[in-house]
């Protein structure tokens, strides 16, 4: 690796230094959110620190222990903005230090994540890390040329093969 790639990830903040966005197709709409080449080996080894969530397209946000937690920059790298359900990798130590908001049911949409702490988020992410090792998410976009439209498919790293999340 050289000093410029070093140098770029000293600069990036939160989640930004660990994961990134590998860009597949030639739209730009099909990648994976994966680790960075750059990433240490003690995170990539961290067992309980990232997770991946759905969440809803209004929500931008979940819900844990009854708040609001923000999905930003600085702790999630999420997918496809085109689509009612989201996906998202969440670094769980920059979420827990993000500001956390009251949360009421009248906030609630169809896809809106909620879970009861931080452990059963951890629990979470230890499951989808014995899976496959550090969780990551492939988005694939598949078009349909009769209709002029594009679905998504989500293929997260802790799936079976066979079983692909779709998503709208």
């Amino acid at each position: 690796m050289n000093n410029q790639t070093k140098n770029q990830t000293k600069t990036l903040q939160g989640i930004q230094r660990y994961y990134t966005r590998t860009v597949k197709g030639e739209f730009g709409n099909t990648y994976y959110i994966e680790p960075r080449e750059t990433c240490p080996l003690y995170v990539l080894n961290s067992d309980d620190r990232f997770v991946v969530v759905s969440f809803d397209k209004d929500d931008n946000y979940i819900v844990v222990d009854d708040k609001r937690y923000y999905l930003n920059k600085y702790n999630s790298i999420k997918a496809t903005d085109k689509i009612q359900q989201r996906v998202a990798v969440v670094d769980l130590d920059e979420l827990q230090k993000s500001k956390a908001y009251p949360y009421s049911d009248r906030f609630s949409h169809r896809f809106t994540s909620s879970f009861e702490s931080f452990d059963e988020l951890r629990h979470l992410a230890m499951k989808q890390y014995e899976t496959n090792g550090i969780p990551f998410v492939k988005q694939l976009a598949q078009y349909d040329e009769k209709t002029a439209t594009c679905s998504y498919i989500y293929e997260p790293s802790f799936a079976q093969a066979t079983d692909p999340v779709t998503a709208a």
